[in-house]
């Protein structure tokens, strides 16, 4: 087993799993994802680019949420349309 951690915001771990290596990585945001890859080199560099694109994947999720909540503002003053969340 890898394990690294970097800061107190970003953690991975890499561990055998039959044939391949699951990955389990964080982010300074908070996000998790969890993959499996053939190699170490090829878990190594999915960690690497993954964290590359923290700032996009930040953006995204901030406009995800802010239009969730934009519609929920616009079904509230719909009293036709049921509730989201």
């Amino acid at each position: 087993m890898v394990q690294q951690n970097i800061n107190m915001n970003r953690d991975y771990k890499i561990t055998p799993n039959g044939e391949w290596f699951k990955v389990e990585i964080s982010d300074e945001y908070n996000n998790h994802t969890t993959v499996y890859k053939k190699n170490v080199i090829q878990a190594s560099l999915f960690i690497i680019e993954w964290w590359k694109d923290t700032e996009k994947r930040e953006e995204y999720n901030d406009l995800l949420s802010n239009a969730i909540l934009n519609c929920k503002e616009i079904d509230s003053k719909n009293k036709n349309l049921r509730s989201i969340l």
